[in-house]
């Protein structure tokens, strides 16, 4: 019976754990371009903020679990009120922009998913971009145990695959060291704002999963695993992308076309990987983007249409663009968010 007891326990923990996950893996991050973009052009330095970024969305785990648990929130609309007050025109700022946040995230996933298609078969950005828009239109009408679903058959796999890259790599670290690593302390600003915009796509799902949290202590071992296999993963990619730090600076899905030095099994098995992390995360946008803004059934559906139909319109601007020009700037909107999770509560008290 015990055995039986922590298998169930330790089920629960993944589950919440590979959702985390499989929101913070998203087209960015598995198609490298994230990790590329944020650390490896800063050298020796990028490890450091790899660090830095990882510490912070451990603690943004713990904080929004501490408050939405001890005070039975249930929405992001009820975080932000009982953080900062009702009926404040901050308050309304706020989630409005988070809201387009979030949009503009799922808009990244979308696009994301069209330039894999584009780079590996040279088909229109658009053709990708309608595909995931319609199987994502479908699953919005699924609750949350769906997407826990999906992420428990796909972090796994997409764990294993990047582990089984780097292994190909020999896990070689090829780092490289200038002047500019050493004294710009823009490396610490990115990490920090990869953080921040992170936390903002997590928060909402955080709060979606704190009824599979069954006691309070089980938090500490979400955020230990949570961090630690994120801590894996982006050292892993972090130093595959060095080893070839040359070839990939006008490249959309770095890791694929890396992959594809090492042979087709390799470029094509991660490849769908990609694309299948790629729709978990976009998946998890648009569901807590509609949750946030619909108040019934028939608004739901209209804020569907509307938002798969604006993502397919906007993914054509390119995906390495909207990356690097929209993440950074909205990621000053994570600090404020971090900000006010940290602001001392009634609870703590």
């Amino acid at each position: 019976m015990n055995i039986i007891l922590k298998v169930i326990f330790i089920k629960n923990i993944l589950k919440i754990c590979f959702v985390f996950i499989g929101t913070i893996i998203g087209a960015g991050f598995a198609s490298g371009k994230e990790i590329y973009s944020f650390f490896c052009i800063y050298g020796i330095n990028g490890l450091w903020g790899i660090l830095i970024s990882n510490f912070i969305i451990g603690l943004v785990i713990f904080l929004t679990f501490k408050i939405v648990i001890s005070n039975n929130i249930s929405n992001y609309k009820g975080l932000i009120q009982y953080c900062i007050g009702s009926n404040t025109v901050l308050t309304y700022t706020i989630i409005n922009l988070i809201n387009i946040f979030l949009l503009i995230s799922f808009i990244v996933m979308v696009s994301g998913f069209g330039a894999y298609f584009n780079q590996e078969f040279n088909l229109p950005i658009v053709f990708g971009s309608i595909l995931i828009s319609i199987f994502a239109f479908f699953t919005f009408f699924k609750n949350i145990n769906g997407i826990i679903k999906l992420n428990m058959f796909l972090i796994p796999i997409l764990i294993f695959l990047i582990v089984l890259l780097g292994i190909k790599n020999n896990f070689a670290l090829s780092i490289p060291y200038t002047k500019q690593n050493i004294s710009n302390l823009s490396w610490f600003l990115k990490s920090i704002l990869y953080a921040s915009y992170n936390s903002i796509v997590l928060i909402p799902i955080i709060i979606n999963m704190q009824h599979f949290v069954t006691k309070k202590k089980n938090i500490k071992y979400i955020i230990f695993i949570t961090v630690s296999v994120m801590m894996l993963l982006s050292l892993t990619v972090f130093n595959v992308l060095n080893s070839h730090i040359h070839d990939i600076s006008n490249v959309e899905i770095p890791i694929v076309y890396i992959a594809n030095k090492f042979g087709l099994f390799y470029k094509y098995i991660y490849g769908i990987v990609i694309l299948i992390a790629i729709f978990t995360t976009a998946t998890s946008e648009g569901y807590s983007l509609l949750n946030n803004i619909s108040s019934n059934k028939r608004q739901y559906f209209i804020y569907s249409i509307l938002i798969c139909s604006l993502s397919i319109c906007f993914s054509r601007i390119g995906f390495g663009k909207l990356l690097n020009s929209l993440y950074p700037i909205l990621g000053f909107l994570g600090l404020l968010q971090i900000g006010i999770l940290c602001i001392p509560h009634n609870q703590y008290k």
